[in-house]
């Protein structure tokens, strides 16, 4: 018996379509096509690629700025303790609850210790959002994957640990494979359409994801426009088209539509992907349905509980900062209300009071040589009597070094220096941690 496969891609101003295959022999793909908008709507053109292949097994994927993830590592190999258990630690990493998330994983590696497993969560309304798109066209959505993923099931496992980047205008890309499974992704901000930039951030989000692949693969509808720029920024590694280590033929088309055409080749066993969504889903029965609910319930009160004790923890932390601040504003004053004592000494220092300058001198200084364009997520800010210490989280790496140059023309701060700076875990941005030795500035004391 043959299946039907049609592997779905929406893209801006275009839907890329790939068609398949599923019999005894496995899956086949037999042809990949772009369709672009041009005044139509996106329910017409859907409409009717459907009606030109009833009956067939629908494939789509969410890109990836539409989900968060984490590599998460758990000291048990059971699966049904997995399904419990990586919601809650997944939700424990993030900086903020997603409101009624979908969550799914796959695992990376087994071991004595445990298992890794690479989690991501999406927002149910943007799951069902698509597959209400699909529906209205009459098209029942089988299975929603996370892109890029798919596209490596074009990839043959003789290509070896390698990276995938996709250049597709605001649904750019970079993932790496290693051992066979898919240990890393991260969403581009650089559109293709600025290629020095675009090669740029890949390098240094290769850089920053792990040890450098050997090997980079390039696809996506923009791939040609780049490939050159990304082979300068990357120097050292090969870097290759798609076309070149692809299992299978797809024509001139198959960069654009690598995401619906593994959407395909993944329909067999062992396809890669991370399943978000869809029709398809093992049978349960009503027992399992109430474990399942009582789970929910259980997860919820707990959940309430985390956030509970961080609120509470979040606001310890905040009453100790103020009482450092004000310590080291006032060492001398007994702090009953260090918060008031504070504000008071900041009043004093704008009607000619000198006592204070200096600390607050400082912290009034370093605010204003802060660039405006730069958004910062401060996480400590400590003034030492010789030092000036700051952490937190920026945009990129270009970022942090604007910060560092923007203190240190400061003449209250010299030696300004990055002491440690990497990319977060999810990709989207970059941990810092400053320190600067700190002046006396003429009329101030210290």
């Amino acid at each position: 018996m043959t299946t039907r496969l049609l592997g779905i891609d929406i893209a801006p101003g275009e839907v890329r379509i790939a068609r398949g295959e599923r019999g005894l022999a496995g899956v086949r793909l037999t042809d990949v096509s772009r369709v672009p908008l041009a005044g139509e709507t996106l329910a017409t053109i859907l409409a009717r690629v459907g009606a030109a292949r009833p009956g067939a097994r629908v494939l789509t994927a969410l890109p990836p700025a539409a989900v968060v993830h984490r590599v998460l590592a758990l000291p048990f190999r059971d699966r049904r303790r997995l399904v419990r258990t990586v919601p809650l630690e997944l939700s424990g990493q993030l900086a903020a609850e997603i409101e009624d998330a979908v969550v799914a994983f796959e695992p990376l590696s087994e071991g004595a210790g445990g298992t890794t497993v690479l989690a991501a969560a999406a927002r149910r309304a943007d799951v069902e959002e698509r597959a209400a798109l699909l529906a209205t066209a009459g098209l029942a959505a089988d299975r929603i994957d996370l892109a890029p993923l798919p596209a490596w099931n074009l990839v043959g496992r003789q290509a070896g640990d390698a990276a995938l980047v996709l250049a597709d205008g605001t649904q750019s890309s970079v993932s790496i494979r290693r051992g066979g499974r898919v240990v890393a992704l991260r969403a581009l901000d650089r559109a293709p359409s600025e290629p020095d930039a675009f090669a740029a951030e890949v390098g240094w989000s290769l850089a920053a994801l792990g040890e450098l692949p050997a090997t980079i693969i390039l696809a996506g509808a923009d791939a040609a426009s780049v490939i050159d720029a990304v082979r300068s920024a990357t120097a050292g590694i090969a870097v290759v088209p798609l076309a070149r280590v692809a299992t299978t033929r797809g024509g001139d088309d198959l960069d654009a539509c690598a995401v619906a055409a593994g959407l395909v080749l993944g329909a067999g066993s062992e396809g890669i992907g991370l399943r978000l969504g869809g029709t398809q889903a093992r049978a349960a029965s009503w027992r399992a349905a109430a474990a399942l609910a009582a789970a929910a319930v259980v997860l919820a009160v707990v959940n309430l509980g985390l956030w509970h004790v961080r609120l509470a923890q979040r606001d310890a932390t905040l009453r100790a900062a103020i009482r450092s601040a004000a310590a080291a504003v006032l060492p001398e004053a007994p702090l009953a209300a260090p918060r008031a004592e504070l504000e008071a000494a900041v009043a004093a220092l704008g009607r000619g009071d000198g006592h204070t300058a200096g600390t607050l001198a400082l912290l009034r200084e370093a605010s204003s040589r802060v660039p405006a364009s730069i958004h910062l997520d401060v996480d400590e800010l400590v003034v030492e009597p010789q030092a000036l210490r700051l952490a937190g989280r920026a945009a990129s790496f270009e970022a942090v070094e604007a910060l560092r140059r923007a203190l240190a023309s400061s003449p209250l701060l010299a030696g300004v220096a990055a002491e440690e700076t990497r990319a977060t875990v999810d990709g989207r941005g970059v941990e810092f941690r400053l320190r600067a030795e700190r002046r006396t500035a003429p009329g101030t004391s210290s």
